[in-house]
């Protein structure tokens, strides 16, 4: 207020105590009013301006907030907290990088802000320099060793990382802090569920629905683990409790749908979503749900249909065109979603899987040069994307190379012995497989995986303590996989040697069983370094010649614009452990016989 008369300087004072007193009393109106008038007198006032930015946040107006956060800062650019205001919108918006930016800046101003260091450790964890935002929590927990939202996000981070046990530690922390939280206590029990302990995980998920009825979290992770303890009846019943807190909740939806059609309920599938539709006909975030369900299970019209109408009631929402581009591209109109891909990229930079979409868009579309750069951008950002590196891969193909060069210098195949403790391959294959045929108890697969005529397990399999062979089997195929990366070649600039490291973690780990007719759609595992398959199982159709069962590599799977054949196939042998990159294609040749195919499979990263 430098050049103001004290008039002036006292009046700004009244205005602004008057406005904070009527934004806490929830006159929102009446606040911004006030605050208008200071910027009258003094139009650079920064208060003013964070004030009006708050209450354009609360709104539900994030554009105007950060434009008048901004403003704020161009007058007086040393508020930490405005900094870190601006940051969480930027957060919220999906623009982490630029959230980053601002607490970086907020904490150079106030650099003893337990606060500040959290926020910096949630940008860094959706941008998934999952190490760093580790040290940013640790560097809040040094400043302020109570911080609950810092011992949560630990949580959080550890658990993204595969590091189960310490991420278990963080929350029990926070357990000590604030017993009945009801996040603290999903969380918590998310972490247990993921290492198979469900008989200490119920309670935990029991105390948070009894703290927070409300909480659709709450029974969302309750009707997973039902699931997961073949419970499906009350599984059934918590995600219909979610959509009864919560009738526009997208995962509750999702989960009962995907759950309904395991068990083989296929006429009450979109029972939910519909029931919402007719309570709510204006609502395009139903009548987006709607469309997500119908696209999934293959009704790509009507969600064509439903996906219009939403488009009508929010034409700007997110969302909707996320859903829009996605539709465009499953009715193989590529170049229709090119615009709206690149509109939602600007406006979410950070988004991963926009870049992947419109440099798919773009290669279907027959734009390979804006594709390749498309990749090559989004590799920047993100250098471990699976995705992008294989369109890079077939781009290469499609241009000439044979792409065989790669194959022979990654697919490994080891054909292991019996574990130790089992006195033959047979009698430990058998035991195995009495284990997983329990967790083998639905009747479809998951709609949303690329198993096809089958089942598959749910949680991380390897997780699990208890059960001696699968325990004995991980450490087993950790000893070989191991052994493959010592003798990966010393080349740190290729994307999948370059990665190697001192240990492994599993991303992910499951059992597949396929039955006559089955097969795996050719795909990718993003989410995976190193991925591998066991067999445990294999029908004898495997051994007619003609590749039926077979594990395949090198066929995309981008759409019927992109063609290319198979680069090697492997066969399917008891016992038999493969070991290929993450962002290699692969799929499986149906195979017509009675005998199912059982495999485990996995996902290593380097740890």
């Amino acid at each position: 207020m430098a050049g103001l008369t004290g008039t002036a300087a006292q009046r700004i004072g009244q205005l602004l105590q008057a406005g904070l007193a009527a934004q806490k009393a929830g006159r929102a109106v009446q606040a911004e009013q006030a605050y208008r008038q200071v910027l009258t007198i003094d139009p650079r006032n920064p208060d003013a301006w964070q004030l009006l930015g708050l209450l354009a946040k609360n709104a539900g107006r994030p554009d105007l907030a950060v434009d008048y956060m901004r403003r704020s800062l161009d007058a007086n650019p040393r508020q930490p907290g405005v900094w870190s205001n601006l940051g969480n919108l930027h957060l919220a918006e999906q623009r982490a990088a630029d959230a980053l930016t601002c607490y970086d800046r907020a904490i150079a101003l106030m650099p003893g802000n337990a606060e500040f260091q959290y926020h910096r450790g949630k940008a860094l964890h959706a941008m998934r320099r999952l190490d760093e935002a580790q040290k940013a929590c640790a560097a809040a927990l040094k400043l302020s060793p109570q911080h609950l939202p810092s011992l949560l996000m630990l949580g959080l981070i550890h658990g993204d990382a595969e590091q189960l046990a310490e991420a278990e530690a963080a929350l029990i922390s926070a357990r000590t802090l604030a017993p009945d939280h009801p996040l603290v206590l999903i969380n918590l029990a998310s972490i247990l569920r993921r290492q198979h302990r469900y008989a200490d995980a119920e309670p935990l998920v029991r105390q948070a629905v009894a703290v927070a009825p409300q909480s659709k979290d709450a029974w969302l992770l309750l009707g997973n683990l039902m699931g997961d303890l073949s419970r499906h009846e009350e599984s059934i019943q918590a995600f219909q409790t979610a959509i009864q807190h919560d009738p526009l909740d997208r995962d509750a939806h999702r989960n009962l749908a995907r759950r309904l059609w395991t068990l083989g309920r296929l006429d009450n599938v979109f029972d939910a979503i519909y029931a919402v539709m007719r309570a709510q006909p204006k609502s395009a975030r139903a009548l987006d749900i709607a469309a997500e369900l119908q696209a999934e299970f293959g009704f790509v019209d009507a969600a064509m249909q439903n996906c219009a109408l939403a488009l009508s009631l929010a034409p700007t929402d997110p969302s909707v065109l996320r859903r829009q581009a996605s539709l465009l591209l499953r009715a193989d109109r590529p170049t229709e979603a090119v615009p709206v891909l690149r509109q939602l990229l600007e406006a979410h930079p950070d988004n991963l899987s926009l870049h992947n979409d419109l440099a798919l868009a773009l290669l279907r579309s027959g734009d390979r040069h804006g594709a390749r750069d498309m990749a090559r951008h989004t590799l920047t950002a993100f250098p471990y994307d699976q995705y992008s590196l294989a369109l890079l891969g077939t781009l290469s193909r499609l241009d000439g190379d044979s792409g065989n060069g790669e194959i022979d210098g990654c697919v490994a195949v080891f054909d292991l012995p019996a574990p130790q403790g089992w006195a033959d391959l047979d009698t430990f294959l058998a035991e195995t497989l009495t284990l997983l045929d329990r967790l083998h108890d639905t009747v479809n697969e998951p709609i949303h995986l690329t198993l096809r005529k089958g089942t598959q397990t749910s949680a991380n399999l390897f997780a699990q303590r208890d059960d001696a062979p699968i325990v004995v089997l991980r450490e087993q195929i950790l000893a070989t996989v191991r052994a493959y990366v010592d003798a990966m070649p010393d080349r740190p600039e290729h994307p999948y040697f370059g990665r190697r490291g001192k240990g492994l973690a599993f991303a992910g780990s499951w059992s597949s069983r396929l039955r006559d007719g089955g097969f795996h759609t050719h795909h990718i595992h993003p989410e995976g370094w190193i991925s591998g398959v066991y067999y445990l199982q294999v029908p004898p159709a495997a051994d007619t010649g003609d590749q039926s069962g077979w594990l395949t590599f090198g066929v995309p799977n981008l759409g019927p614009e992109v063609s290319l054949p198979a680069l090697h196939a492997v066969q399917p042998k008891p016992g038999r452990l493969v070991l290929f990159p993450s962002y290699f294609w692969h799929g499986t040749v149906p195979f017509q016989d009675e005998i199912p195919r059982i495999t485990i499979a996995f996902d290593l990263v380097p740890a």
